[in-house]
C-alpha cells in the first residue's frame, strides 16, 4: 500500500517515462544499422541478350522450387494462340508479355499482342509459337528479378 506522504509525478513526467521505457527497449533490441550491404549468394541473374532490350533470367533450380514457378505450353487454336492467363502481364508502358521458357531455369520476356481473353485464357494474335512453355506462375516475380526491384 502506498503511503499518502509519496510525491506526485506531475503529469507531463508519467506520459513521458513509458515512452522513455519503450524507446530504450526497441533500441536495445535493433541491429547496427548499415548503410550498405553485400549479397553473399544471388539465386537469380540475368545476361545480356543480343538484340534486345530484355535481359535473359536464370534461376537456381533450388529458387524455381522455392518460387513454384510452373509453365505451360503455347496452344494453337485456329488461326490464335492460346496461353493461360495467368501468363500474361502487361508493362508499366502499357505493353503486353509473357515469359517463354526455353531452358530449364530459364526465362525471356517475349511481345505479345491479345486479340481476347475469355474463361481464364489469352488468346493471341501474335506471340511465341505454338509448343512454346511459357510461365504461367511466378510471373510477377519474374519480372521482379528482371527489372532488379530490391537492388
Amino acid at each position: 500500500m502506498r503511503s499518502r506522504t509519496a510525491t506526485v509525478l506531475p503529469a507531463f513526467v508519467r506520459t513521458l517515462i513509458p515512452a522513455v521505457i519503450l524507446a530504450f527497449v526497441l533500441g536495445s533490441c535493433a541491429g547496427t544499422v548499415a548503410d550498405s550491404y553485400e549479397i553473399e549468394h544471388e539465386p537469380a541473374h540475368l545476361e545480356t541478350v543480343a538484340g534486345s532490350d530484355h535481359p535473359k533470367i536464370l534461376l537456381e533450380e533450388a529458387a524455381v522450387r522455392r518460387l513454384s514457378i510452373t509453365t505451360a505450353p503455347v496452344r494453337r487454336e485456329a488461326n490464335l494462340l492460346v496461353v493461360p492467363g495467368a501468363a500474361v502481364f502487361v508493362d508499366p508502358q502499357g505493353s503486353w508479355w509473357v515469359y517463354t521458357n526455353p531452358e530449364p531455369n530459364t526465362y525471356l520476356r517475349h511481345a505479345i499482342t491479345i486479340q481476347r481473353q475469355a474463361d481464364g485464357l489469352a488468346y493471341l494474335t501474335s506471340g511465341p509459337p505454338a509448343g512454346t512453355q511459357v510461365a504461367t506462375v511466378g510471373v510477377p516475380t519474374l519480372y521482379g528479378v528482371e527489372e532488379e526491384v530490391g537492388h
